[in-house]
């Protein structure tokens, strides 16, 4: 049986504000297009990526946040030993917005032993697994070869090598699986190291791809809609799944003016049930409010909050309830997985950099799909866009196993 927790509200908070670290580059690639003015189009015009997909005869159908495979195109020369799915998005979300540039210009300052990488993501390189078993490679090539293309190509660590060795840099590096809160956990720990002085500069990154396991893992939970999903809606019936790679470069003392800042983040772990949030949303409360201590901001400080918001009856609800009790009814809030579809490891990145573009818009987006929202709840859903200056936003990541992560970004100063 769970066990459950103490009620959050009974613990105490202290304020132990952190030093910003300043975001100087950042690029998405997911379903909603390829870098950041494709992904700006599409929100400015309520564009959702989701995309019908038949799941295979007698399984069914659902909805998928696909990225072209045009636009992602396979690893070639010297990296091709690294190709994946993931791995394309990876490559296409480098040659996006500046950032090979960006990421040499660090090297330049600080040199590539001082700037770290840190990466999220659940399942890497899983569809070479699967290519593995299709085309009899698992029982025709020699074990020790498998195991050495599987650890170029088919692991978890696979995109973080790659990504190191495109960018030139060899400070510390890790791959950080926490479910959906992979990728904005990254986040907290690129702030440590550059707090700690392990490194002055980090890049944070995520990545998720196509892969027929993930579609039908979550296909056995029976938490896949046959229809886009729709959060908050009082008819809402699970999740859509999606592709994203996102990334970002963290620097303790930038050169320009006008940067956009991670001020705080929080991490818990509830450990309430392997799959299911704590119905009264302790842990996800628990990792807002530690966000808020080390921002040293109060709630009414926050303009606007990027919610988890997977369009599950029970995740939802949580997420509402532990949103009340800090913030109130009056907090502006939406979830962008109507948009992209749940990205899975790539969430946290995908929806921070959603986050950073709509405080650089002065744009806070709607929730897409949702159309009556449940009465049972009492968050304020923005079923529309809605014009916003955010001068302090938060992005909420809740995973399996309870993972939590919260990162709070402020405007230039």
């Amino acid at each position: 049986m769970p066990v459950n927790p103490a009620p959050v509200s009974s613990r105490q908070t202290h304020s132990h504000p952190i030093a910003p670290s300043y975001v100087t580059a950042f690029s998405l690639v997911s379903a909603l297009g390829v870098g950041n003015q494709q992904t700006l189009d599409s929100l400015r015009n309520q564009r959702s990526g989701l995309r019908h997909y038949d799941m295979g005869p007698g399984l069914g159908s659902t909805w998928f946040g696909f990225v072209d495979d045009a636009q992602t195109p396979p690893v070639e020369g010297e990296f091709a030993k690294y190709d994946n799915n993931c791995i394309r998005l990876a490559q296409a979300v480098l040659n996006q917005d500046g950032i090979m540039e960006a990421v040499a210009a660090a090297r330049e300052r600080y040199g590539s032993h001082r700037i770290g990488i840190f990466l999220g993501t659940i399942t890497g390189g899983s569809d070479q697994l699967e290519r593995f078993y299709q085309d009899g490679s698992i029982y025709t090539k020699a074990a020790f070869k498998l195991v050495d293309q599987y650890h170029q190509s088919g692991s978890l660590i696979s995109i973080t090598l790659f990504m190191r060795r495109v960018l030139g840099i060899t400070g510390p590096y890790a791959t950080i699986g926490t479910a959906c809160s992979s990728s904005a956990k990254v986040f907290a720990a690129a702030s440590r190291a550059i707090q700690a002085g392990i490194c002055d500069a980090a890049i944070v990154a995520g990545a998720e791809g196509f892969n027929e396991t993930l579609i039908h893992g979550f296909r056995s939970l029976g938490v896949l809609s046959t229809n886009p999903c729709r959060p908050w809606d009082k008819k809402r019936d699970g999740i859509n799944l999606g592709a994203a790679a996102g990334v970002a470069l963290l620097e303790r003392n930038p050169t320009g003016p006008d940067n956009l800042r991670l001020v705080g983040y929080g991490e818990s772990c509830d450990g309430y049930h392997m799959t299911a949030p704590h119905p009264e949303g302790d842990g996800v409360e628990l990792c807002m409010r530690q966000a808020l201590s080390t921002a040293g901001l109060k709630p009414d400080e926050i303009d606007y909050i990027n919610a988890h918001g997977s369009a599950t009856p029970m995740n939802d609800a949580s997420e509402d309830a532990a949103i009340q009790r800090i913030f109130g009814q009056n907090m502006a809030c939406s979830s962008t997985k109507g948009w992209t579809g749940h990205t899975q490891g790539a969430a946290g990145i995908t929806e921070a950099i959603i986050l950073l573009l709509s405080m650089r818009e002065n744009l806070a987006p709607a929730s897409l799909n949702t159309e009556e929202l449940d009465d049972k709840m009492g968050c304020r859903i923005l079923l529309r866009n809605e014009p916003m200056a955010i001068r302090y936003g938060l992005t909420n990541s809740m995973g399996f196993g309870g993972n939590n992560s919260t990162l709070i970004f402020g405007a230039p100063l």
